[in-house]
């Protein structure tokens, strides 16, 4: 004996049970209860959002017959409702526009129009994928559409509302099916798991949920699929039956990237190339989980935010091993490495490259040895400026006993102003290198630029200073000054 799918047996039977269209569901519930009842419709959006199923809730709607009229609760044990589901009703014709795509199925189509229904009220005309009829087929349909007759009633469905001809569109009742949540399909799943006696964990309901993009039907197929295993079912069996990474690769790639352990992670991805897993998706996993990380770094409500496969208390505790700018230069580095993917013959390689520049003491700025600056004037130590990182100039604490309060202040403000560059983009460097900070006191920062660029730092003013307050992890507005030997100017920038 044959099994039904998940998505087909769990497939509403009412308006009401329609998931994650509450607007949807309101109108079509009111137009049957008030007989507002338009002569054609259009039903758009991503696979598996309920389009097609609706089209057939509603085609029972209109021809129930245990009632004198149309209702937005069909019985469906009458024999026009279980002929509708069946796909076998002769006043319900479900036609698949992509095998019947021409002028000529078009005319038969509006000869059969002119039929009167056999038992129901509305003859009901389904044309799925509707965006694969030909121009002349639409154009055909044009007049027919906008003006059948009483008893028939269109309903078109897509998944690509571009390919449909505007004059089709307008002559139409647009009804936009959106994508679902992650949290109104993970709902469902759990009903349907239960319902079935799935042994499976709520992770991997998200999991399944974030994988299927949106689609209640792609959501139930994996379900189905998963449930095949004999095993209570967690995260990581979602993803390798996907074939995607999963939370256990991931943790390791982390790991190893915390820990500066080279050998672990190259080791790591060579054995997860071998396994089948592309570059590209590994890549792509990873830029989730970063940014997963970055979420968790900056926001208090966070958890609901998150899309990576990785728990909500894992990435708790690897968030504490990095801070706000060291993430934030990861996912540059990782998007930089999907460029270099597109083009590239040895993705292998560049992978490995692109997790090794992951390690914080290889990333342009190192997250590995801080220095807290506390900048000298007229012998006086000015509260703190921030934290500064440098993989260029090796920081050390200044010993006041050892240098001079003068001395002191040029290894800082220089330290200063190499964080400044290492931050800036390559193309903006070489102009930087003309520039060295002589002066930094609280929210005022003094340039000194060589006189053949002096016009172009007082144009990059307000960029110097914002990159000089992201350096100082200053809460306040930057004042430039610019100077060289024979003059000097300054203005205020709001950062």
């Amino acid at each position: 004996m044959s099994t039904v799918a998940l998505h087909q047996k769990y497939r509403p039977q009412t308006i009401a049970e329609l998931v994650g269209q509450p607007y949807i569901k309101t109108a079509l519930t009111n137009a049957v209860k008030h007989l507002q009842i338009a002569p054609a419709y259009l039903f758009t959006g991503s696979r598996g959002t309920g389009k097609t199923s609706t089209a057939r809730i509603f085609a029972k709607s209109l021809n129930c017959l245990n009632t004198k009229k149309p209702t937005d609760q069909p019985c469906g044990v009458c024999q026009s409702c279980r002929a509708i589901e069946t796909s076998n009703s002769l006043d319900v014709s479900e036609i698949d526009a992509a095998s019947n795509n021409g002028v000529d199925d078009a005319r038969a189509l509006i000869e059969r129009c002119t039929l009167a229904p056999v038992a129901g009220r509305y003859r009901i005309f389904i044309l799925d994928e509707c965006h694969c009829l030909t121009g002349n087929a639409f154009n055909a349909l044009l007049k027919c559409i906008e003006e059948p007759p009483p008893h028939v009633v269109f309903i078109l469905c897509t998944t690509e509302l571009h390919k449909v001809l505007p004059t089709i569109v307008s002559r139409c009742q647009v009804f936009n099916f959106r994508t679902l949540s992650v949290q109104a399909i993970v709902q469902h799943l759990g009903i349907v798991a239960d319902a079935e006696s799935i042994s499976i964990d709520d992770d991997a309901l998200t999991a399944i949920a974030r994988l299927s993009d949106g689609g209640l039907r792609d959501a139930l197929q994996l379900l189905g699929q998963v449930s095949l295993l004999d095993e209570d079912i967690t995260a990581n069996h979602v993803m390798e039956i996907a074939g995607g990474v999963t939370q256990t690769e991931l943790m390791s790639i982390l790991q190893a990237i915390s820990t500066n352990n080279t050998f672990n992670l190259l080791q790591v991805a060579r054995v997860l190339v071998d396994s089948g897993k592309t570059p590209k998706l590994i890549l792509s996993n990873l830029l989730q989980t970063y940014r997963d990380l970055l979420i968790i770094k900056s926001s208090h409500k966070e958890q609901s935010l998150l899309t990576g496969c990785v728990s909500y208390a894992q990435l708790k505790v690897l968030a504490n091993h990095w801070n706000f700018e060291t993430l934030n230069l990861s996912l540059t580095e990782l998007q930089k490495a999907e460029n270099y993917l597109r083009y590239t013959v040895n993705a292998a390689v560049w992978l490995e490259v692109c997790l090794l520049n992951l390690i914080p003491s290889l990333l342009p700025v190192s997250a590995t040895k801080t220095l807290t600056v506390k900048p000298v004037h007229d012998g006086k130590l000015l509260p703190t400026v921030g934290v500064y990182t440098t993989n260029k100039v090796t920081a050390k604490p200044v010993d006041d006993k050892l240098l001079p309060a003068v001395a002191a202040q040029t290894t800082n403000l220089a330290q200063i102003w190499q964080q400044v560059m290492d931050t800036a983009k390559p193309s903006n460097q070489k102009l930087l290198a003309h520039a060295h900070l002589v002066k930094l006191q609280g929210d005022k920062a003094i340039l000194e630029v060589t006189p053949a660029y002096l016009n172009k730092f007082e144009s990059s003013k307000e960029a110097i200073a914002k990159m000089l307050q992201r350096a100082t992890q200053s809460q306040q507005p930057m004042t430039v000054l610019i100077k060289t030997a024979n003059k000097s100017s300054n203005g205020r920038v709001k950062a």
